[in-house]
C-alpha cells in the first residue's frame, strides 16, 4: 500500500501549518504594519500557499485575532487563593506575554486602530476581552473573601496593573528582562502599590 493511502483521507498533509502561520501573522504584522499584513505576506512568510489560508480564514482580520489569542498573554488561568497572589500572577502574565512578540504586536494593533478605527477598533475590543474578564474575576472572589471593597473598580484596577507592565516593557526594556528573578520583584511592587491605594 502506497504512503499516500496509508495517511488515509482527511489527515492533514502539514501538520505544523498553523504553527507557521502564527509565526509569520506576528512577524509580518511586526514588520509592516496593518498597511503591509494581507494574507499574500503571510504565505510567503509561513512558507504555505495562499488557497490554504483562504480556506481556514475568512479575513485578515480574523486571521490576525486568532493569531494573537493563540498567543495570548494570558496563557494561564489565574486563581491564587488571594487577591495580592492573582494580582502579581496577573502582572507577571502581562509582563511575560509583552516581552515576546505577541504582546509587541497586541499593542501596535491597538495604535493602529487609532488611525484606522472602522479597519481596527473590534480586534482591540477582541484582544481586551480575555484581560477584561480575568481581572473581573479576581475582584468578584477578592470582594467574596472581604479582600477588596464591592465598590472596587475593574476597568481601574486593570488599568493600574496594566500602565505599570507596559511603561515597563516600553521604556525599561522588559523584553531583555522577562524570566530574571527582578521581574517578580516588581510585580510585586506594583501590585503592593495599587492595593495600598484601593483599601
Amino acid at each position: 500500500m502506497s504512503q499516500e493511502r496509508q495517511r488515509g483521507p482527511g489527515r492533514p498533509r502539514d501538520a505544523d501549518m498553523e504553527v507557521r502561520v502564527y509565526d509569520a501573522v506576528l512577524e509580518v504584522y511586526w514588520e509592516t504594519s496593518w498597511r503591509g499584513f494581507t494574507f499574500d505576506a503571510v504565505a510567503r512568510k509561513a512558507k504555505v500557499g495562499r488557497a490554504a489560508l483562504y480556506r481556514r480564514w475568512d479575513s485578515k482580520e480574523d486571521l490576525l485575532v486568532q493569531a494573537l489569542e493563540a498567543r495570548s498573554p494570558l496563557s494561564t488561568p489565574i486563581d491564587t487563593g488571594t487577591v495580592r497572589g492573582d494580582l502579581i500572577e496577573l502582572s507577571e502574565q502581562l509582563t511575560h506575554g509583552y516581552a515576546e512578540l505577541s504582546g509587541l504586536v497586541s499593542l501596535r494593533v491597538t495604535l493602529d486602530a487609532m488611525v484606522n478605527p472602522d479597519l481596527l477598533s473590534h480586534l482591540t475590543d477582541t484582544l481586551n476581552q480575555s484581560r477584561f474578564v480575568t481581572t473581573r474575576q479576581i475582584v468578584q472572589r477578592a470582594v467574596m473573601r472581604g479582600e477588596l471593597p464591592s465598590s472596587t473598580s475593574t476597568t481601574l484596577l486593570l488599568e493600574l496593573v496594566t500602565g505599570a507592565v507596559l511603561t515597563r516593557a516600553l521604556f525599561a526594556q522588559a523584553r531583555a528582562d522577562a524570566g530574571m528573578p527582578d521581574s517578580l520583584r516588581h510585580s510585586t511592587l506594583i501590585v503592593d502599590t495599587v492595593l495600598r491605594s484601593l483599601i
